[in-house]
Parts: C-alpha cells; structure tokens; sequence
C-alpha cells in the first residue's frame, strides 16, 4: 500500500512541478524585499547559523516553499489520505513504546507527551501513531491548536488535525482542565509544540547562539501528572513524505520510579547533552524538573534543525525577548 502511495504522491507532484517552480520564483524574488518576514529571517540566519548573503536566499526560498507544501498536503493529499510519515534510522515505533512501558511503569496508566518543534509538517508526526491507535495498541493522541479570532480558521484547524485521526484541545482558558480529565481518563496523549515564544513567563534557555523564551506551563502540567516525555522531529522528503525521528526524553520526575535492568535500544538517554539555562540558580523548585526537560529537549531540537535548516520557520521572531531585560 505505501508503495502504490509513494507512486501516485510522485506523479501528483511532478503534475504540480509548474506550481513549485512559479511559487519558487515568486518566493525568491520576496527574499530580496525589504518585508517583515524576509528581515525576520535574514537576521535569524546571520546571528545564529552565520549564513548571509545569496545562501541565505536560497534557504529563504526554501522555507517559503514549504508552507506551499503544507497546504498542498493539508489540503490534498490528506484529503486522498496519501501523506506519509515513516520512520528514520530503521526506528522501530513498536519498540520503542514497549521498551518506554518497561523502563517506565506510569506508562501502563498514562500517556505520553510528544514535544517537537515547528520541522516539516507536525500534523503529519502523528500518522504512524494514530495507527497503533487503530489497532487497540495505544492511547489517543491530542493536539494543541491555539484558537484564532475566526471561526472558521478553527474549524480548518480542527478539520487537518481530526482528519488523520487525532483529537484537538484547544488552548483556551479551560485547557487545563480538559488536559486534566483527558490524562486521568488513562486514555490521551498529546502532541505538544514548544518552540513556540510565550507572550509572557516561560523559561530562557540557549538556542542556537541566543537565549530564547520557551513556555512550559501545559509540559510541566503533564509531568506532574506523571505522564512520559518523548522528543520528536521530521524534515520532509518530498511533499506528502516526511521522515521522523524520536528519542526517549529525561524524564527526571519519573526517576524514582525507573524499573532496572531492562534491555534498551531505543529507550537510551545517556546521550543527550542539556542546553544551558538562562540565571538557573533563580529557577523556582517547581520548575526545575521541566526546565531540566527543556533544556535537554532545546539541544536535541537544535541539533535536528541544523541537519535541516530549510525545514523551520526562521521567518519566526523566536529571539526577540531578551532576558537581560525581563530577569
């Protein structure tokens, strides 16, 4: 079946080859303007991956194109029901989830928290799982959607997220206690964003070579709930193809609770190496365990990005916060 998928999104894109190329030309003339998006984007690669001038262009272009990938695939080949999303590196989902329900025993009771970051098309992370979901093998995964001022841009955002099967909280004023009721129910996991740059609050932590504002009020909700944290990442293949990768998170509220003498491959967090934390002797107590979290999940996150620059939105004004103002 994905075969016969693979053959058709190939030739239902090589159809929309003159769309790309003119979308390609239009976008790359904008990367010569002095817009909003454009300096936003210029500046971000300059101070944090030092890429200037015509390379800087390109990638430009690049990232413009991918939003015309995503409606592409939100639009149409979801609609088709053709999106891929397959696993990087022989990465064995199945695997990964029994040995994180062995290393962890609150998985038996609750969910899992998928933290990721704005890479390729997040609503398509969710595809191999939802199909466990099928099968009676996994919880229901949840995403976030901020609602918006129209209506009807949240019943498109809820009409993407549903189609492939996920479920949606909104992020309003009661979401907690929807996440709250949705994790007691031993039934929900949820796909989290948290690249995003709280208005207020959050946490500094170094990204690339800047401190940057990271939320983390619904994570360390979850965490207290005593759910698992894994870390996600995609990069797109081609549109309607993106490969993810994941990678057991911290965990460190879980620690006392880690069964021993388990077999690992998947499940391994030695590796990971923490990103710093902005004034981390003046983080309260109750943020240290989810500030541990994010700090490990912003260096796994960065490390992802420069493999795929031109898959994050650098058109995003993630660094315009300072700490040495707000501290």
């Amino acid at each position: 079946m994905k075969k016969i998928k693979y053959i058709i999104l190939l030739l239902l894109n090589i159809l929309f080859l003159p769309l790309y190329i003119f979308f390609g030309f239009i976008s790359f003339f904008l990367t010569f303007l002095p817009i909003f998006p454009t300096q936003t984007a210029k500046q971000n690669l300059r101070q944090q991956l030092n890429i200037k001038g015509f390379k800087s262009n390109i990638l430009i272009t690049q990232v413009y194109l991918n939003y015309l990938y995503y409606f592409i695939e939100a639009f149409i080949f979801q609609k088709l029901n053709l999106n891929i999303c397959e696993f990087s590196d022989n990465f064995i989902y199945q695997d990964f989830y029994a040995e994180l329900k062995k290393k962890y025993p609150a998985l038996s009771e609750k969910g899992i928290v998928y933290i990721l970051s704005h890479m390729a098309n997040v609503e398509m992370y969710s595809l191999p799982v939802t199909e466990e979901v099928v099968k009676g093998k996994h919880n229901k995964v949840y995403a976030l959607a901020q609602p918006a001022k129209f209506q009807w841009v949240n019943k498109l955002l809820s009409w993407y997220r549903v189609r492939p099967g996920m479920g949606v909280v909104m992020t309003d004023k009661s979401l907690f206690h929807k996440m709250e009721k949705l994790i007691q129910s031993g039934k929900a996991s949820f796909c989290m964003l948290v690249d995003q740059k709280p208005k207020s609050g959050g946490l500094f932590i170094q990204f690339f070579n800047d401190y940057a504002a990271f939320p983390t009020s619904g994570l360390r909700m979850c965490m207290n709930q005593g759910m698992v944290i894994a870390y996600a990442a995609a990069y797109r293949v081609m549109p309607g193809v993106v490969r993810l990768k994941m990678q057991s998170g911290k965990n460190p509220h879980l620690k006392k609770n880690i069964l021993e003498n388990y077999q690992q491959i998947y499940a391994k967090d030695e590796y990971l190496i923490p990103a710093e934390l902005f004034a981390k002797d003046k983080i309260k107590e109750r943020e240290t365990e989810v500030a541990s979290e994010m700090a490990y999940f912003t260096k796994w996150i960065e490390e992802q990005i420069r493999q795929h620059p031109n898959q994050w939105c650098w058109d995003y004004r993630k660094w315009s916060r300072k700490p040495n103002i707000e501290a």
